[in-house]
């Protein structure tokens, strides 16, 4: 099993290969373009500019799957466009796969042992080209399976999991003061985030269902805080998005350092 970080890197590598794939299809149309003007080329023309229409559909379809990817990252309410924005180019890419890999078989059948290695080597490109492409739509849907969640001995954590949790004090951006003394003996989630945050983005939305759920309950206590953050920031990034939860503000860091030294988001309960 992979730790978040390791899997996110597994991510980012993927990411960046089908980045570079993307640029070599599109230097590949420019190229092809290029020597279809050649006067010596004239009675090839139109199969190298079907060619390179050919390598700019597929650089679209990249680049809609880089959109798709990051979509899926940092949005967390799934409408309808997003879900085809997400889907469709991993049904492209993997028609291409599928197509690939059946070309190669099909090689097998071909007469002359020219066009079967020719056959081979166009398919084993096409396996490549689609393959490396859909990576990063595999790891981000694999990654909750290939990843394990090791908050409690994350890079930098203070609070650890069986300790008492640290004092502070903190006053909501609707003026009510908190001290953690008055929240002992309930059930407390304090959670650290900043608006610019994208992780944390997709994290507070699921909160805001727990609010829903127990904020009700007299033993339940919630508090979102905005680290490095103003109270104008964190009432205009509540306003924004529609969030119930009682929020705080910690403009110097002061209530974070209590309980990390580095990353965010960071939930504790």
């Amino acid at each position: 099993m992979l730790t978040p970080q390791q899997a996110f890197r597994l991510f980012v590598y993927a990411d960046w290969a089908m980045e570079l794939v993307g640029v070599a299809l599109l230097a590949a149309a420019v190229g092809l373009v290029v020597y279809a003007i050649f006067p010596k080329n004239k009675g090839r023309r139109r199969r190298l500019l079907l060619q390179a229409l050919a390598c700019l559909m597929m650089f679209a379809i990249l680049w809609g799957t880089q959109a798709s990817v990051l979509i899926a990252f940092f949005k967390n309410q799934w409408t309808p466009i997003l879900v085809v924005l997400f889907v469709l180019p991993v049904v492209c890419l993997l028609c291409g796969l599928i197509a690939s890999v059946a070309y190669g078989a099909t090689a097998l059948l071909r007469r002359t042992e020219d066009d079967r290695r020719n056959a081979i080597l166009k398919s084993l490109l096409g396996v490549v080209i689609f393959g490396v492409s859909i990576a990063p739509h595999t790891i981000a849907m694999l990654m909750p399976i290939i990843s394990y969640q090791d908050h409690a001995n994350h890079p930098g954590t203070l609070a650890h999991v069986g300790e008492r949790a640290p004092d502070f004090r903190l006053t909501r951006i609707d003026g009510t003061p908190i001290q953690s003394s008055d929240l002992r003996g309930n059930v407390v989630v304090l959670n650290f985030f900043a608006t610019w945050c994208g992780p944390c983005q997709m994290e507070l939305p699921h909160l805001q269902s727990i609010w829903e759920e127990f904020g009700s309950d007299s033993h339940f206590r919630m508090l979102i805080v905005g680290r490095d953050e103003t109270d104008d920031s964190v009432r205009a990034f509540k306003q924004k998005n529609g969030f119930t939860f009682p929020m705080a503000a910690d403009p110097k860091g002061s209530v974070y350092k209590k309980f990390a030294t580095e990353y965010i988001p960071r939930t504790y309960l």
